[in-house]
C-alpha cells in the first residue's frame, strides 16, 4: 500500500458549494477534488497515451466506473485558516468583478466564499498492484492541479487558485516550492518533461489537455494575489468589450475608452436583432460558451451557445500562483482542443419570446488565434515564455 499527500494553498477567494448546496455553506468535498484530479489525469495522460482510448482505460482503471471500484480513496484532511465570507460583500474591482461573473453581480458576491490563505491535503491511499506508471499519472495529475487549476466556480477565471505546497510519497518530501518567476519557470518546464509534451502528436487534441499546441505564460508578478487577478481581468475587459455608450464615445466600467477590437462581433449581433440573415457567428465565442450580449439601446439580449450542448467551458486558465517572501506570479494556459464534437453547430438566440426571432444555427469556425493575440497585450510585455 502507498501513500500520496498533496498540500494545497488556497491563492484567490474559493467559491465553493458544500453537501448542502441550499444552505450555501461553502467546504472542501473529496468528491469535488477527485472531479479535479480525473480532470487533470485526463490532460497530463493524452501527451503519454496519444490516444483516448487508452487514457479511457487507464482512467477507468485508476478512477473506477461502472465496471469496478477505484484503485485509491481520497481524504480531504488538515483543513485550516478557512473563513467563510458570507453573501453580499461589496467588491470595487472591476477586472475581478468581470472574471467573477455569475458568483459576482452588479460588484457584489451572490455566493459565500472561502478566504485566500486556507490549506488542505488531499490523501490518496492506493491500493495493492497499481503500477509505478499509474502513481506517476496521479502525482503528475496533483502537480498540475496545484501548477495551472483551482477549484470551485470560476477556477478557471483564477478564481480557488491553488499553489502546491508539499508533495509526500509514504511520508517522503518530493516536491520543492518555486522560490520565484524564474523557478515556477523552470518547474513547469521539468514538469513538461515530465509528461512529454515534446514528443506527443501534434494535431490539436480531441479534449482539453496539454499537447504541443498548448501555450504558457507566467504574465506577471506582484505582492498582491488578488490585485494580480484584477489586473488580468481589467486587461481582458479591455481586450474583449465593446463597452457602454456613454455620450458620443464608448466606454469602460471605470472611463477608459473602450477599445472594441471586436466590433465585428458587435454587428454580427445587431444584424441577428435586426432580423437580418447572418451566416457567421462571434469570434470572441472561443474564450467559452454561453456568450452573452445586452444592448442598453434597445433593451435586447442575446445567447451564443452550443445547438445541443448546454456549456463549453473556457480553453484560456488563468492561476495565481504563491511564491517566497509574500510574492505571486500570474500563470495564464491557453490548452486548445476540438471547441465543439464535429458537426455541431453554434446557435444565436434572443431569450425575449417578444421579439420574435427564430434561433440561428452557424457552423463553429473557431480561431484560437483571438486568444493567442491575448497573450501579447502591452500588459504583458514582461511576461516568461513558459511553453513553446
Amino acid at each position: 500500500m502507498k501513500i500520496v499527500e498533496a498540500t494545497y494553498q488556497v491563492i484567490t477567494p474559493l467559491f465553493l458549494g458544500g453537501a448542502n448546496v441550499e444552505e450555501k455553506n461553502p467546504e472542501l468535498r473529496p468528491p469535488a477534488l477527485k472531479g479535479l484530479l480525473r480532470f487533470w489525469f485526463r490532460a497530463v495522460a493524452l501527451p503519454q497515451f496519444n490516444t483516448w482510448p487508452a487514457v479511457w482505460e487507464a482512467e477507468r482503471s485508476l478512477f473506477g466506473s461502472t465496471a469496478g471500484q477505484a484503485s485509491f480513496s481520497l481524504s480531504v484532511n488538515n483543513q485550516s485558516k478557512f473563513t467563510v465570507v458570507p453573501v453580499g460583500e461589496q467588491w470595487h474591482k472591476h477586472g475581478a468583478a468581470y472574471l467573477g461573473y455569475g458568483v459576482v453581480d452588479k460588484g457584489k458576491t451572490v455566493r459565500p466564499y472561502l478566504k485566500p490563505d486556507g490549506s488542505f491535503t488531499v490523501r490518496l491511499v492506493l491500493k495493492k498492484g497499481v503500477s509505478e506508471q499509474d502513481i506517476a499519472l496521479l502525482i503528475q495529475a496533483l502537480k498540475a492541479l496545484g501548477l495551472f487549476g483551482g477549484a470551485g466556480a470560476r477556477s478557471r477565471k483564477g478564481f480557488g487558485s491553488l499553489s502546491l505546497k508539499s508533495l509526500r510519497l509514504n511520508g517522503r518530501e518530493t516536491w520543492c516550492p518555486p522560490t520565484d518567476a524564474a523557478s515556477l519557470c523552470q518547474v513547469i518546464r521539468e514538469f513538461f518533461r515530465e509528461i512529454g509534451i515534446d514528443r506527443a502528436r501534434e494535431e490539436i487534441p480531441a479534449y482539453t489537455a496539454f499537447s504541443p499546441k498548448a501555450r504558457i505564460c507566467i504574465t506577471q508578478t506582484g505582492r498582491d494575489a488578488f490585485q494580480l487577478l484584477d489586473e488580468i481581468g481589467k486587461e481582458l475587459l479591455r481586450y474583449r468589450s465593446y463597452g457602454r455608450s456613454k455620450g458620443d464615445k464608448h466606454v469602460l466600467p471605470w472611463g477608459e475608452d473602450a477599445e472594441q477590437n471586436f466590433a465585428g462581433d458587435h454587428d454580427i449581433i445587431q444584424e441577428y436583432l435586426n432580423g437580418r440573415r447572418i451566416t457567421r457567428h462571434p469570434r470572441r465565442a472561443v474564450f467559452g460558451l454561453p456568450h452573452n450580449y445586452f444592448f442598453q439601446s434597445i433593451k435586447q439580449k442575446a445567447a451564443v451557445e452550443a445547438k445541443n450542448y448546454t456549456r463549453r467551458a473556457s480553453p484560456l486558465f488563468i492561476h495565481i500562483h504563491a511564491l517566497d517572501r509574500n510574492g505571486y506570479a500570474a500563470v495564464m494556459t491557453l490548452l486548445p482542443a476540438a471547441f465543439l464534437p464535429e458537426g455541431e453547430q453554434i446557435a444565436i438566440n434572443c431569450p425575449d419570446r417578444r421579439a420574435r426571432l427564430q434561433p440561428v444555427y452557424v457552423d463553429q469556425d473557431i480561431d484560437y488565434e483571438v486568444i493567442n493575440c491575448f497573450f501579447e497585450r502591452p500588459a504583458f510585455n514582461a511576461k516568461r515564455v513558459v511553453w513553446p
